[in-house]
């Protein structure tokens, strides 16, 4: 997802680019859980204490900036390490941040993580290119809003499997 030509309006052409690579980050994951859970590897019911108000708000508004600020350098790095290659760059640098998700929940959360990261790694290296203010801030958005939705999913799951 290259940025979109300037139009005029700034602003309405990041927030279209944000809700696409949402869209395109959490559809994909979404069907995936899904998979998971007809399949029985996984469930609508949330871990315990997963909805309290601290973890969700750290989930939603710390973690995505604290992830984007780790991509930066990352980025950096890998753009001195893989020059000219852009797309290897994106991959590993998904790689590398879904494997740093290990530590929460093992090699399903690293292969659940590596899509999500794909699209924010796309965000970050495509907005570079025009601005660093705009990569950090539309990639933590993007993020911020996929972590949300899980956490609706989460909600909704609660409701739904509740004992009657």
């Amino acid at each position: 997802m290259d940025p979109p030509e300037i139009s005029g309006n700034a602003k309405a052409d990041r927030a279209r680019y944000a809700m696409r690579a949402w869209l395109i980050a959490v559809i994909p994951s979404l069907f995936y859980f899904l998979a998971r859970v007809y399949v029985g590897a996984d469930s609508l019911r949330p871990p315990a204490r997963s909805l309290d108000a601290a973890f969700a708000g750290y989930s939603i508004l710390v973690a995505p900036l604290l992830e984007t600020a780790l991509m930066f350098p990352l980025a950096s790095l890998l753009k001195l390490m893989i020059p000219r290659q852009g797309r290897v760059r994106i991959v590993v640098l998904a790689a590398i941040c879904a494997l740093a998700h290990k530590i929460g929940g093992g090699w399903p959360q690293v292969f659940a993580s590596f899509w999500p990261f794909l699209v924010y790694s796309v965000t970050l290296t495509t907005w570079l290119k025009r601005s660093h203010r705009d990569a950090f801030v539309l990639t933590a958005f993007v993020h911020a809003l996929y972590n949300a939705t899980l956490f609706g999913v989460g909600a909704v799951g609660d409701v739904l499997t509740a004992p009657a």
